[in-house]
Protein backbone atom coordinates (compact mmCIF):
# COMPACT_ATOMS: atom_id res chain seq x y z
CA UNK A 1 0.00 0.00 0.00
CA UNK A 2 1.24 3.61 -0.84
CA UNK A 3 2.37 6.09 2.01
CA UNK A 4 -0.51 8.88 2.47
CA UNK A 5 -1.78 11.66 4.94
CA UNK A 6 -5.46 11.25 6.56
CA UNK A 7 -5.12 13.56 9.53
CA UNK A 8 -8.04 15.11 11.19
CA UNK A 9 -8.00 17.67 13.07
CA UNK A 10 -10.66 19.37 15.77
CA UNK A 11 -10.93 22.20 18.27
CA UNK A 12 -11.59 25.60 17.98
CA UNK A 13 -7.90 26.61 16.57
CA UNK A 14 -7.80 24.17 14.00
CA UNK A 15 -8.48 26.26 10.98
CA UNK A 16 -7.01 29.47 12.57
CA UNK A 17 -3.66 27.39 13.22
CA UNK A 18 -3.38 26.03 9.52
CA UNK A 19 -4.17 29.28 8.46
CA UNK A 20 -1.54 31.16 10.37
CA UNK A 21 1.28 28.78 9.74
CA UNK A 22 0.45 27.75 5.96
CA UNK A 23 0.86 29.55 2.43
CA UNK A 24 -3.05 29.46 1.98
CA UNK A 25 -6.20 31.87 3.14
CA UNK A 26 -7.86 28.77 5.30
CA UNK A 27 -9.65 30.63 8.31
CA UNK A 28 -13.28 30.82 6.32
CA UNK A 29 -13.16 27.56 4.78
CA UNK A 30 -16.99 26.35 5.50
CA UNK A 31 -18.06 22.57 5.84
CA UNK A 32 -18.00 20.97 2.19
CA UNK A 33 -15.37 23.38 0.95
CA UNK A 34 -11.28 22.42 -0.09
CA UNK A 35 -8.35 23.68 -0.55
CA UNK A 36 -4.56 22.97 -0.98
CA UNK A 37 -2.08 24.87 1.24
CA UNK A 38 1.42 24.78 1.53
CA UNK A 39 4.16 24.62 4.42
CA UNK A 40 7.24 26.57 3.42
CA UNK A 41 10.36 27.22 5.61
CA UNK A 42 11.96 30.76 6.29
CA UNK A 43 13.89 30.70 3.00
CA UNK A 44 9.94 29.86 1.12
CA UNK A 45 11.42 26.73 0.44
CA UNK A 46 8.71 23.85 0.06
CA UNK A 47 8.19 21.39 2.72
CA UNK A 48 5.11 19.65 2.11
CA UNK A 49 1.74 20.03 1.01
CA UNK A 50 -1.82 18.70 1.48
CA UNK A 51 -5.49 19.58 0.62
CA UNK A 52 -7.71 20.89 3.31
CA UNK A 53 -10.98 19.86 3.51
CA UNK A 54 -13.75 20.38 5.89
CA UNK A 55 -16.50 17.63 6.79
CA UNK A 56 -20.16 18.71 7.63
CA UNK A 57 -19.32 17.71 11.52
CA UNK A 58 -16.97 20.80 11.34
CA UNK A 59 -13.45 18.66 11.60
CA UNK A 60 -10.66 19.95 9.61
CA UNK A 61 -8.90 17.22 7.43
CA UNK A 62 -5.57 17.12 5.88
CA UNK A 63 -5.01 14.53 2.75
CA UNK A 64 -2.32 13.82 0.69
CA UNK A 65 -1.35 11.01 -1.64
CA UNK A 66 2.12 10.67 -1.59
CA UNK A 67 3.88 10.74 1.72
CA UNK A 68 3.11 9.30 5.52
CA UNK A 69 0.79 11.31 7.39
CA UNK A 70 3.81 10.96 10.54
CA UNK A 71 5.54 13.54 8.39
CA UNK A 72 2.99 16.31 8.32
CA UNK A 73 1.54 15.54 12.39
CA UNK A 74 5.06 16.38 13.27
CA UNK A 75 5.11 19.67 11.84
CA UNK A 76 1.63 20.16 12.92
CA UNK A 77 2.71 19.43 16.60
CA UNK A 78 6.00 21.48 16.41
CA UNK A 79 3.21 24.42 15.53
CA UNK A 80 0.63 23.73 18.37
CA UNK A 81 1.69 25.87 21.68
CA UNK A 82 -2.01 26.46 23.74
CA UNK A 83 -4.01 26.25 20.50
CA UNK A 84 -7.09 24.09 21.17
CA UNK A 85 -6.18 21.29 18.33
CA UNK A 86 -6.15 17.75 18.82
CA UNK A 87 -4.50 15.71 15.73
CA UNK A 88 -5.77 12.16 14.81
CA UNK A 89 -3.55 10.23 12.58
CA UNK A 90 -6.01 7.94 10.45
CA UNK A 91 -3.10 7.33 7.63
CA UNK A 92 -3.11 3.90 8.29
CA UNK A 93 -7.23 3.12 8.20
CA UNK A 94 -7.86 5.68 5.18
CA UNK A 95 -5.30 5.39 2.04
CA UNK A 96 -5.70 8.28 0.21
CA UNK A 97 -5.24 7.77 -4.10
CA UNK A 98 -4.80 10.40 -7.02
CA UNK A 99 -6.87 10.21 -9.95
CA UNK A 100 -8.11 12.26 -12.58
CA UNK A 101 -11.10 14.56 -12.28
CA UNK A 102 -12.43 17.88 -13.50
CA UNK A 103 -10.72 21.08 -13.96
CA UNK A 104 -13.30 23.09 -12.50
CA UNK A 105 -14.44 20.58 -9.58
CA UNK A 106 -13.50 21.51 -6.06
CA UNK A 107 -14.93 20.98 -2.66
CA UNK A 108 -15.52 17.94 -0.65
CA UNK A 109 -17.50 15.97 -3.37
CA UNK A 110 -18.49 13.26 -1.71
CA UNK A 111 -18.46 12.50 2.38
CA UNK A 112 -19.66 9.51 3.98
CA UNK A 113 -19.82 8.94 8.22
CA UNK A 114 -17.94 12.21 8.72
CA UNK A 115 -15.18 10.97 6.45
CA UNK A 116 -14.66 12.89 3.14
CA UNK A 117 -14.59 10.32 1.03
CA UNK A 118 -13.56 12.32 -2.54
CA UNK A 119 -12.29 15.66 -2.68
CA UNK A 120 -11.13 17.86 -5.46
CA UNK A 121 -9.54 21.37 -5.81
CA UNK A 122 -9.54 22.74 -9.18
CA UNK A 123 -7.07 20.99 -10.53
CA UNK A 124 -8.18 18.30 -12.78
CA UNK A 125 -7.29 15.60 -10.00
CA UNK A 126 -9.45 14.43 -7.55
CA UNK A 127 -8.72 12.68 -3.63
CA UNK A 128 -10.39 9.68 -3.56
CA UNK A 129 -10.23 8.46 0.42
CA UNK A 130 -10.66 5.16 2.04
CA UNK A 131 -11.56 3.17 -1.01
CA UNK A 132 -9.64 1.32 -3.81
CA UNK A 133 -9.26 3.58 -6.92
CA UNK A 134 -7.20 3.42 -10.19
CA UNK A 135 -4.70 5.96 -9.59
CA UNK A 136 -3.16 8.39 -11.84
CA UNK A 137 -0.42 6.80 -13.60
CA UNK A 138 3.39 8.70 -13.02
CA UNK A 139 3.02 9.67 -16.25
CA UNK A 140 -0.38 10.92 -16.65
CA UNK A 141 1.02 12.84 -13.40
CA UNK A 142 4.20 14.02 -14.98
CA UNK A 143 1.92 15.41 -18.26
CA UNK A 144 -0.57 17.49 -16.10
CA UNK A 145 2.75 19.11 -14.28
CA UNK A 146 0.83 17.73 -10.96
CA UNK A 147 4.18 17.76 -8.08
CA UNK A 148 5.06 15.40 -6.35
CA UNK A 149 6.17 14.97 -2.27
CA UNK A 150 9.67 14.41 -2.80
CA UNK A 151 10.22 15.40 -5.90
CA UNK A 152 9.15 18.88 -6.98
CA UNK A 153 7.60 18.97 -3.72
CA UNK A 154 11.38 19.47 -1.82
CA UNK A 155 13.20 22.32 -0.37
CA UNK A 156 15.20 22.92 -3.22
CA UNK A 157 11.94 24.56 -5.01
CA UNK A 158 10.06 27.75 -3.80
CA UNK A 159 6.14 27.28 -4.70
CA UNK A 160 6.33 29.31 -7.59
CA UNK A 161 9.70 27.35 -9.10
CA UNK A 162 7.14 24.12 -8.34
CA UNK A 163 3.86 25.64 -10.31
CA UNK A 164 1.70 26.24 -6.93
CA UNK A 165 1.78 29.92 -6.84
CA UNK A 166 -1.87 29.80 -6.99
CA UNK A 167 -1.64 27.88 -3.63
CA UNK A 168 0.13 31.19 -1.96
CA UNK A 169 -1.99 33.99 -0.82
CA UNK A 170 0.64 37.03 0.14
CA UNK A 171 -2.73 39.19 1.54
CA UNK A 172 -3.58 36.94 4.37
CA UNK A 173 -0.99 37.92 6.64
CA UNK A 174 2.40 36.65 7.87
CA UNK A 175 2.95 32.61 7.60
CA UNK A 176 6.22 30.93 7.37
CA UNK A 177 8.12 31.91 4.32
CA UNK A 178 5.82 34.20 3.52
CA UNK A 179 8.38 37.72 3.55
CA UNK A 180 10.86 35.72 1.26
CA UNK A 181 7.69 35.06 -1.18
CA UNK A 182 6.92 38.36 -1.43
CA UNK A 183 10.11 39.16 -2.34
CA UNK A 184 10.22 37.00 -5.13
CA UNK A 185 7.42 38.47 -6.46
CA UNK A 186 8.10 42.00 -5.77
CA UNK A 187 11.17 42.34 -7.77
CA UNK A 188 10.26 39.50 -10.11
CA UNK A 189 12.84 37.29 -9.03
CA UNK A 190 11.56 33.70 -9.74
CA UNK A 191 14.12 32.33 -12.33
CA UNK A 192 13.02 28.92 -12.77
CA UNK A 193 9.91 27.12 -13.68
CA UNK A 194 7.91 23.69 -14.69
CA UNK A 195 8.09 22.18 -18.15
CA UNK A 196 7.33 18.96 -19.09
CA UNK A 197 9.75 17.22 -21.21
CA UNK A 198 10.44 14.03 -23.56
CA UNK A 199 13.77 12.15 -22.83
CA UNK A 200 15.94 10.53 -25.62
CA UNK A 201 15.81 7.44 -23.79
CA UNK A 202 13.57 5.72 -20.32
CA UNK A 203 15.49 7.35 -17.92
CA UNK A 204 14.01 7.07 -14.57
CA UNK A 205 17.15 8.38 -12.34
CA UNK A 206 16.32 11.41 -10.89
CA UNK A 207 17.18 14.57 -9.62
CA UNK A 208 19.93 15.07 -12.63
CA UNK A 209 20.62 18.30 -14.16
CA UNK A 210 19.67 19.56 -17.36
CA UNK A 211 22.01 21.21 -19.46
CA UNK A 212 21.52 23.96 -22.09
CA UNK A 213 24.85 24.60 -23.76
CA UNK A 214 27.08 22.98 -21.47
CA UNK A 215 25.78 25.04 -18.45
CA UNK A 216 23.10 23.96 -15.74
CA UNK A 217 19.76 24.77 -16.78
CA UNK A 218 17.79 23.02 -14.16
CA UNK A 219 17.04 20.02 -13.22
CA UNK A 220 14.78 16.74 -13.87
CA UNK A 221 12.50 15.95 -10.66
CA UNK A 222 10.83 13.42 -12.10
CA UNK A 223 10.75 10.58 -15.24
CA UNK A 224 9.37 7.34 -16.41
CA UNK A 225 9.02 5.78 -19.85
CA UNK A 226 10.92 8.39 -21.82
CA UNK A 227 8.60 11.43 -20.32
CA UNK A 228 9.77 13.82 -17.52
CA UNK A 229 8.95 16.98 -15.52
CA UNK A 230 11.47 19.29 -15.17
CA UNK A 231 12.50 22.82 -13.29
CA UNK A 232 14.28 25.16 -15.82
CA UNK A 233 15.30 28.52 -16.05
CA UNK A 234 12.56 30.83 -17.41
CA UNK A 235 14.98 32.85 -19.70
CA UNK A 236 16.39 29.43 -21.16
CA UNK A 237 12.52 28.14 -21.97
CA UNK A 238 11.29 31.56 -23.31
CA UNK A 239 14.82 31.61 -25.45
CA UNK A 240 14.18 28.41 -26.86
CA UNK A 241 17.78 26.95 -25.81
CA UNK A 242 18.38 23.18 -26.47
CA UNK A 243 18.11 21.40 -23.98
CA UNK A 244 20.22 17.97 -22.59
CA UNK A 245 20.31 15.33 -19.87
CA UNK A 246 23.84 15.66 -17.45
CA UNK A 247 23.84 11.70 -18.47
CA UNK A 248 23.43 12.45 -22.28
CA UNK A 249 20.97 12.90 -24.73
CA UNK A 250 18.74 15.51 -26.25
CA UNK A 251 15.53 16.61 -24.32
CA UNK A 252 12.03 17.92 -26.10
CA UNK A 253 10.11 20.69 -24.50
CA UNK A 254 6.68 18.94 -24.65
CA UNK A 255 4.65 22.04 -22.90
CA UNK A 256 5.99 24.97 -20.57
CA UNK A 257 2.44 26.68 -19.89
CA UNK A 258 3.30 30.19 -17.45
CA UNK A 259 2.70 29.20 -13.73
CA UNK A 260 -0.26 30.65 -12.21
CA UNK A 261 0.76 33.70 -9.96
CA UNK A 262 -0.28 34.00 -6.80
CA UNK A 263 -3.31 34.95 -4.78
CA UNK A 264 -3.40 38.80 -3.09
CA UNK A 265 -1.49 40.45 -5.93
Amino acid sequence: MHASTALRLTGRDALPLLHRITSNALDRLLPGEARATLWCDFRGRLQHRAVVAVTGDGAVWLLRPDAPGATLAAALDRAIFRDDVQVQDRSGELPVTLVRGGAGEQGVLEEADGVPRIVATGDGTRLVVGTSAEPLTERERIALLHPRHGHEIAEAFNPFEAGLGHEVHLAKGCFTGQEALQRLITYESVRRRPVHVRLPFPAEDVPQDVLAQGETAGVLTSAVDGEGLAIVKRDVIEERSPLSLEAGGALEVVAAPEPARPQGR
